[in-house]
């Protein structure tokens, strides 16, 4: 039998470094999500638990609805950067799904063609096999008569 092709090989090792980058792209985004939704969190926390500056009840009226408009600015804020690495995300995992799709035909192709060329080598190994032993019968045969 042959030794597996250096082209076989290569595209193995270029199909497990797209599997490496793709799941370390998954890491990259889950960790950036991670690190907006804290900071989030943190904005939020801070605005919330800020003294207020008069025991007025209007000044508080005010100052509550002032507090919400930020977090929701802040909210908004958050859910466009989300939606923006979301798409980027996306459109990284198809780039490098695509990529995969095309190492692994390479692939495929490279061990096909690599299984064709050891059956042809058997073939060709039995039949000379068949051919010699035929060619001894018949030495046997013509030497016996």
């Amino acid at each position: 039998m042959k030794k597996m092709s250096s082209s076989v090989e290569t595209q193995t090792a270029s199909y497990v470094e797209l599997a490496n980058q793709t799941y370390n792209t998954l890491i990259e985004a889950i960790a950036t999500a991670n690190t907006r939704r804290l900071n989030l969190a943190k904005s939020v926390f801070e605005i919330l638990s800020r003294p207020y500056n008069s025991t007025a009840i209007e000044s508080a009226y005010r100052e509550n609805f002032d507090r919400a408009n930020q977090i929701v600015s802040l909210t908004v804020e958050e859910a466009q950067a989300s939606g923006a690495q979301v798409a980027d995300l996306a459109q990284k995992f198809v780039s490098n799904g695509i990529k995969i799709q095309e190492t692994v035909q390479e692939t495929t192709r490279g061990l096909l063609k690599n299984g064709i060329s050891n059956l042809n080598w058997v073939k060709d190994t039995a039949g000379q096999s068949i051919d010699g032993f035929a060619k001894r019968v018949e030495d046997v045969t013509v030497s016996h008569n």
